[in-house]
């Protein structure tokens, strides 16, 4: 494995001469001199002393003795020789540069004082189960190429992990670490374990790179968990895990971040940028707000006890004033998508510059208090149907294939995750609740034209919905037919232009009568200045004469000055036939209505 550790091969890093300050064996080996620091009174390394004089050394040494094996290079029956002398109990115990060529197994040793393993290289398993550090372990600048066992290891100081090297797993399940734990810098080229692990002081986890999962679960953190710059191309776990302290990002995860189930109790903000973020059933007892970048965020069953805000971060993360890489997700639409909101009571949710338009949100609670802030894009129908805003539930249900529904009707609809189930899949009833409520939580936001969207989705489902009245029912088609649930201009508009021409039609027809002649009085005047009364009666309008002689310029004339004086309530004076009064009624009832649906439609898309 070519390792690289601090921009440099491993063998190279470690057989740096100007790092060595202290008197070197010197015994000669396949890679140089020896750098391992002489054990007194001799001048050479415990590696490298004679079988008499190791066994004097060691016999020297008791329970809780400190030993100095700075850069002895330690075959495995050394390291059980020099466990054995000490009864697997060390004083201070300094293994600084120190290299372990085959297995180090440590398992079950006690460190009283403080143990330093700086710089040491473990070029084989590395085992550490169920160890007690009393006092600081430093593991600073530490490779492990095989990786590291830390389970149930108990470090009572500071675990100092920062630029450590793991080149496979590094294994921590079970491990208490009652002090700070600092993992600054460290690089893990395999799955980071830390399950049922307890942090009471805190976790650094600044900078550091997991090329695999990162696994947190049941983890209790009893302070701050500071994952600034950390990068994990795998997924991470934070399952069942309660954080006391805040969770301090930015964080970058290329696969799933799961907080499901996860305890937040300190007052936080999150920076993640990440394939999925899963919020189930977690308990989110503070005021969190949550800048995201990518992810698909699920809150299904999330209880929310104080205002949460969730928020696109329009641009990459920053870490000590420098931009984040985001490598495993470069590429990706930025936005995040959030896609279920069952079981959440939205009351104390916010959402700004996120994605709905796959959000399921039947089954959450107290939608009308849901807050939109900046700009959240919904679903759209498919071409042809009315452009507007639609919830991803109602394109579950249109795409189902019921009985009756012709199949040009689902297409181009997105089917859901039951599909084409439709007992499990809302239908009109639990979406015309859904609509309704979103309606109020924009209109209370003053945003009228996005709630028009909303009211046109409840009318659409009360009218599609077969345990809707049938004479209601009716009532909805022409009111959607007409104007769009008075939401459509163009269409009410339409309507009237087809009312108005319709009725020109009739009055031309049946409407008109024909024309008067002009009425005289003829006659010899009696004697001058005797008076004269003469009374012309006015006859009734009469239409005769075929069809076809009806259909003049003029008689279009009168009918279009009758029919526009319909429209706003004013009358023409024009003589009409009976059919044709009855007709100039209807006009003047139907037409206005329209034009007042058209005014009203227009209204509800520029009204704030």
């Amino acid at each position: 494995m070519n390792l690289i550790h601090a921009g440099r091969p491993i063998l190279a890093f470690l057989s740096d001469d100007p790092r060595l300050r202290w008197p070197a064996c010197g015994f000669p080996g396949d890679r140089g001199a020896c750098f391992g620091v002489p054990w007194e009174p001799y001048h050479r390394c415990l590696a490298h002393l004679e079988p008499e004089e190791r066994r004097q050394a060691l016999g020297a040494l008791s329970p809780g003795a400190a030993v100095d094996c700075r850069g002895v290079p330690f075959t495995r029956e050394l390291l059980e020789e020099l466990k054995a002398a000490v009864g697997n109990t060390f004083g201070e115990a300094d293994f600084g540069r120190a290299r372990f060529p085959e297995l180090a197994d440590f398992t079950g040793v006690t460190f009283t004082g403080e143990a330093f393993f700086w710089l040491a290289h473990f070029a084989d398993d590395a085992l550490f189960y169920e160890v007690t550090f009393n006092r600081d372990a430093v593991f600073e600048e530490a490779v492990f190429e095989m990786g590291g066992a830390f389970e149930h290891a108990d470090f009572q100081g500071s675990a100092w992990f920062q630029d450590t090297l793991f080149g496979s797993d590094a294994d921590f399940e079970h491990a208490r670490f009652s002090g700070g734990a600092l993992f600054s810098r460290a690089q893990m080229f395999g799955e980071a374990a830390f399950l049922a692990v307890t942090f009471t002081d805190g976790i650094v986890f600044v900078s550091v790179q997991v090329e695999e999962r990162a696994r947190f679960n049941e983890v209790t953190f009893g302070h701050d968990a500071v994952f600034a710059g950390a990068r994990f191309k795998g997924d991470v776990d934070f399952p069942d895990t309660t954080f006391t302290g805040p969770l301090v990002g930015p964080i970058v995860c290329g696969g799933v971040l799961d907080l499901s189930q996860a305890v937040l109790t300190c007052p936080i903000r999150i920076r993640i940028a990440a394939a999925q973020v899963l919020l189930q059933a977690a308990q989110i007892n503070t005021v969190l707000t949550l800048d995201v970048r990518y992810a698909d965020v699920n809150l299904q069953d999330a209880v929310l006890s104080q205002p949460v805000a969730i928020n696109f971060h329009p641009r990459p993360f920053s870490f000590n004033d420098d931009p984040l890489p985001e490598d495993p997700l470069t590429g990706q639409d930025p936005r995040p998508l959030i896609v279920m909101l069952a079981g959440v009571d939205a009351a104390f949710l916010a959402l700004s510059g996120v994605d709905l338009s796959a959000c399921l949100f039947t089954g959450a609670h107290h939608l009308d208090q849901l807050r939109f802030e900046g700009h959240v894009p919904f679903d759209e129908p498919p071409a042809p149907w009315t452009r507007r805003r639609t919830i991803a539930e109602e394109h579950h249900w249109r795409a189902l294939p019921l009985p009756g529904r012709r199949t040009a009707r689902t297409r181009g609809w997105r089917p859901g995750p039951a599909h084409p189930d439709p007992a499990v899949t809302p239908g009109p009833k639990e979406l015309a609740a859904a609509y309704r409520q979103l309606r109020k939580a924009l209109e209370d936001g003053k945003n009228e034209p996005g709630a028009a969207d909303f009211y046109y989705g409840e009318m659409e489902m009360r009218r599609l919905d077969h345990d809707t009245p049938f004479g209601e029912r009716l009532l909805l088609h022409a009111y959607w037919l007409v104007s769009g649930y008075g939401l459509r201009a163009s269409r009410a508009l339409a309507a009237l232009g087809v009312a108005m021409a319709l009725t020109v039609v009739l009055m031309m027809l049946w409407g008109l009568p024909n024309p008067k002649p002009q009425q005289t009085a003829i006659g010899t005047m009696p004697v001058p200045g005797s008076r004269i009364h003469l009374v012309i009666d006015k006859s009734d309008p009469a239409l005769s004469g075929p069809l076809s002689q009806r259909w003049t310029a003029d008689r279009a004339k009168d009918a279009g000055r009758v029919v526009l004086n319909s429209v706003v309530f004013r009358s023409s004076e024009q003589d009409l036939t009976t059919a044709g009064t009855w007709i100039e009624m209807f006009s003047r009832f139907s037409e206005p209505v329209f034009l007042g649906l058209a005014a009203l439609a227009a209204r509800g898309r520029i009204k704030r």
